[in-house]
C-alpha cells in the first residue's frame, strides 16, 4: 500500500493554479464523485482483502480500515494480515477527486467483514527432553478416535520430499511392501508391529539420533485399510552436541586400610569432588598381565555393558563415586597380593571413557586368619543406610548354621538364649520341614540392597545349627551395629574377574 495523499493534493490544485489569469472565464458547476460500488470482502481467519469497482474520474481513493487513519491508494482493492481470528473489521472507502473544479471527493461506502475460525490441525505435537541421540515426543489427536502414523526423519531427508502429500504415500507404499514381503495384510502387518496409535501417545525415538542435527517429527492420519485420513503435521528439533570425554587433571590419592584375613578398605581421595571415579581392587598378577590401559578397558567394557540396558547416567551414578569415598571388599583370598586402584570416568557419546591414567596403591597382602572363642566369626565389611555388606565366617563346628540382620528391637530385653530360641521358633513357623534349605556350609557375605532405616539399632547374629535335627549346635553369635543418621547412596561394584587367575 502507499500513499498518495500529496500527490493528489498537488494533482487537483494544478488547474486553479492555471485558471489564476483568467477572472473572466466564469466557474463550472462542480459535481460530487460517486461512492465506489459493489464494496465486498473476502478472506480467513488471519487476513481480509476488500475490494470496490473503479469510479470513472477518481484520481485515487481513500480508506479507513477499521477506524484507523485515512491512506490513499491507487488501486481498487486492499489486503489486511496478522489479524485476529474471530473477529469483526470495519471498512470504508472513497473516491478522491483529481480536479477539485469540477468534481468533489465522494461520500464513503462502508461494509464490516469478520475473519474465520483458526482451523485446528489433525494433531498436536509437543516436544519433551531433547538430548544429543534421542527426544521425547507426545502426540495428541484433534479427533481421539483416529488412528495415526508417526515418525521422525532428518530435515534433510524429510526436506527431499516434494510435497508433504508424496512423503505421506512413500511412507505407505513402504508399509505396505514390507506387508507383502511378510505375507501378510496391511492391516495385519501394521496390529503385529504395532505401527498405528490411537489417542494421546508419549514416544522416545527408538533409533539412535546423531548429535547436533535438525530433525524433523511427522504424523497423520492413517486406517487399517492403508488410506491416509489427514493431513501431514510435523514440528522440528535439533539434537545436542554430542558429549565429548576431555582428559581430566584430577588426581586419586588412594590408601588400603583395615586389613583382616578376608577384607580391606580402599580409601579414595580425589583432587576435585565434582568428577566421577571406578575404584576396585585387582590382582597384582592380573595388573601386570594385562598392563594399566588392560584394566582399564576392562572396567569400562562392564560399565559400557550396563550402559547398553540402561543410561550412561543411571549406570555411573550407581557405580563411579565423586568426592571422598571409602570402597570395602571381603572375599580376598589368602596368600595373595593385591592392589587396589582409581581412574577418572567421563561420557563419550553414549559411552563411558577414561578421563585419567590409573592410580593404584602399592601391593598388600592380606593379615594371617585371626583367631578368636566364637564358633562363628562375624565381620563387618561395610556398615550404611544404602550399602551394608556383613561376612559369616564359621569354624567346622558351626557347619551348617543360620545368619541373620535385624532390627535389635525385635528382640527387646532378651537374652542370647532367648533370642536364639525366638528366632528357631519363626524359622519353624516360616518353613517348617523345610528349614535346612535356609542353612549355609560356607563363609557368607551378606548385602543388604534395601536401604536400612536411620539412626536405628541392628542385630547381626549366627548360630549352627543341625540339618538333621531341629536342634542349634553352638551359641548365639552376634554384632549389635547403629545406622548412621543420614547417609548418601552407595552401590558396590562387580569383580569383573580382577580377582581371579
Amino acid at each position: 500500500m502507499k500513499k498518495f495523499r500529496l500527490f493528489c493534493v498537488l494533482t487537483a490544485l494544478l488547474p486553479l493554479l492555471v485558471s489564476c489569469g483568467n477572472d473572466s472565464d466564469s466557474p463550472e458547476p462542480v459535481s460530487q464523485l460517486p461512492a465506489p460500488a459493489s464494496l465486498a470482502s473476502t478472506g480467513d481467519d488471519v487476513s481480509l482483502t476488500f475490494t470496490w469497482e473503479a469510479v470513472s474520474e477518481a484520481k485515487c481513493y481513500a480508506y479507513r480500515f477499521n477506524e484507523g487513519e485515512e491512506v490513499y491508494t491507487n488501486e481498487t482493492s486492499v489486503r489486511f494480515e496478522g489479524l485476529t481470528p474471530s473477529t469483526q473489521y470495519a471498512f470504508r472507502v472513497k473516491a478522491v477527486s483529481g480536479d477539485l473544479t469540477r468534481w468533489s471527493d465522494s461520500e464513503w461506502s462502508s461494509t464490516s467483514a469478520t475473519t474465520g475460525e483458526t482451523p485446528q490441525p489433525p494433531f498436536a505435537i509437543t516436544l519433551g527432553e531433547v538430548t544429543f541421540y534421542s527426544a521425547e515426543v507426545t502426540v495428541t489427536p484433534a479427533d481421539p478416535s483416529m488412528t495415526y502414523f508417526c515418525n521422525v526423519l532428518p530435515r534433510a531427508e524429510f526436506d527431499a520430499f516434494p510435497s508433504e502429500q508424496e512423503l505421506i504415500d512413500a511412507q505407505i507404499a513402504q508399509i505396505t511392501g514390507a506387508a507383502e514381503l511378510n505375507a501378510m495384510s496391511f492391516e495385519e502387518f501394521c496390529r503385529s508391529m504395532g505401527l498405528l496409535f490411537t489417542g494421546t501417545q508419549s514416544f522416545v525415538t527408538a533409533e539412535e539420533l546423531a548429535g547436533d542435527t535438525e530433525y524433523v517429527e511427522y504424523v497423520f492420519g492413517l486406517d487399517y485399510s492403508g488410506k491416509a485420513t489427514s493431513e501431514l503435521v510435523s514440528a522440528s528439533f535439533r539434537t545436542k552436541p554430542e558429549p565429548t570425554v576431555q582428559p581430566s587433571s584430577m588426581t586419586l590419592g588412594l590408601e588400603v586400610v583395615d586389613l583382616t584375613d578376608v577384607s580391606a578398605r580402599l580409601q579414595v581421595t580425589p583432587s576435585t569432588a565434582d568428577e566421577y571415579y571406578y575404584c576396585f581392587f585387582v590382582l597384582r598378577e592380573n595388573l601386570d598381565a594385562l598392563g594399566e590401559e588392560g584394566i582399564i578397558n576392562l572396567c569400562l567394557d562392564d560399565l559400557n555393558e550396563h550402559i547398553s540396558s540402561s543410561d550412561y547416567a543411571t549406570v555411573v551414578a550407581e557405580q563411579c563415586h565423586k568426592g571422598n569415598y571409602t570402597f570395602s571388599y571381603a572375599e580376598f583370598a589368602a596368600n595373595t597380593e593385591y592392589v587396589g586402584f582409581a581412574f577418572g570416568v567421563g561420557q563419550h557419546g553414549l559411552r563411558a571413557a577414561a578421563t585419567t591414567r590409573l592410580f593404584t596403591t602399592e601391593p598388600f597382602m592380606l593379615k594371617d586368619a585371626a583367631g578368636g572363642d566364637d564358633p562363628i566369626r562375624i565381620e563387618v565389611v561395610s556398615w550404611g543406610i544404602e550399602n551394608a555388606q556383613i561376612k559369616f565366617i564359621p569354624t567346622s563346628e558351626a557347619v551348617p548354621y543360620r545368619c541373620e540382620l535385624t532390627k535389635l528391637a525385635d528382640f527387646a530385653g532378651l537374652s542370647d538364649e532367648e533370642i536364639l530360641a525366638k528366632d528357631m521358633e519363626k524359622l519353624w513357623n516360616d518353613y517348617g520341614d523345610y528349614y535346612s534349605m535356609m542353612l549355609l556350609n560356607e563363609s557368607f557375605t551378606m548385602t543388604r540392597y534395601m536401604p536400612l532405616d536411620p539412626d536405628t539399632e541392628y542385630i547381626a547374629f549366627a548360630y549352627g545349627l543341625s540339618d538333621t535335627e531341629f536342634k542349634a549346635t553352638t551359641k548365639l553369635c552376634k554384632v549389635v551395629l547403629r545406622t548412621p543418621a543420614a547417609e548418601g547412596s552407595s552401590v558396590g561394584v562387580r569383580t569383573l574377574g580382577l580377582l581371579r587367575r
